[in-house]
């Protein structure tokens, strides 16, 4: 349940009988055990909140160069994104229909000129991969070992805060042909769960495949950096990465 919807009432409840009622000690420890399940919950939406107020808006300090069909000529994604399969990609026809899907999904196919770059699963292996969009190509994709895209997302190694409590990572749009200039920046936040396990274990708030019940849902900047730029609805994997470092 992302988004706490059973803290919010509980909260209000007690709040509610804070004012109402004199406080006792009695009062004070009641509340103290009935929000310690929540602790960590508390203090990730405080976090989210405040960079919500404050650092969730992109940073754009120009905008990359577009041709006269609004186009730029290439975008490297390989570090942020990651296509489910080469599948996609195997024949015409397969292509078409992910170019179509894609396109109409969020546009941001139609934003690139030449080709772009990405990772997909091929026999359970991650691979870099550039993808061409001109109809003249003479080929549809081909495995690459470096990103050569004039534009590209790059990001920083995660850090992590609050006593692990979350993660977070710098985002950059650059353009490789003017010395790697940072275009635009944002941030994403990622929470942690390594404190769940009494609610887990104990109170037994787990999903059938042992997820969280309840939890605090990312902060995605980067998304919104793609979308502020290029004018288009996005969803880049913004997890891809976190869990190698």
């Amino acid at each position: 349940m992302s988004g706490l919807i059973i803290l919010p009432i509980l909260i209000m409840y007690i709040l509610f009988a804070i004012f109402m009622y004199k406080i006792t000690t009695s009062k004070i420890v009641l509340i103290v055990i009935l929000l310690f399940p929540f602790w960590d919950l508390i203090v990730q939406k405080g976090i989210k909140t405040y960079y919500q107020i404050f650092e969730s808006e992109p940073i754009i300090y120009a905008m990359p160069e577009f041709d006269e069909d609004g186009k730029i000529e290439s975008l490297g994604l390989g570090d942020v994104d990651y296509a489910s399969s080469i599948n996609d990609y195997s024949t015409e026809e397969n292509f078409q229909k992910f170019k179509y899907s894609i396109t109409q999904n969020n546009g941001l196919l139609s934003k690139i000129r030449k080709f772009y770059e990405t990772v997909v699963n091929v026999d359970s292996k991650e691979k870099l991969v550039r993808i061409y969009l001109q109809t003249n190509s003479s080929k549809i994709y081909e495995f690459i070992k470096y990103q050569t895209s004039r534009y590209q997302i790059v990001y920083s190694k995660s850090k992590r805060y609050f006593f692990g409590l979350y993660d977070k990572r710098y985002y950059k749009l650059i353009d490789t042909r003017n010395n790697n200039k940072v275009l635009a920046e944002a941030i994403g936040i990622r929470f942690s769960d390594k404190y769940t396990l009494f609610r887990r274990k104990i109170l037994g708030w787990q999903t059938g495949t042992g997820a969280n019940m309840i939890y605090i849902s990312q902060l995605d900047g980067l998304n919104k950096l793609i979308e502020k730029i290029f004018n288009v609805k996005v969803n880049l994997n913004i997890y891809k990465g976190w869990g190698n470092e």
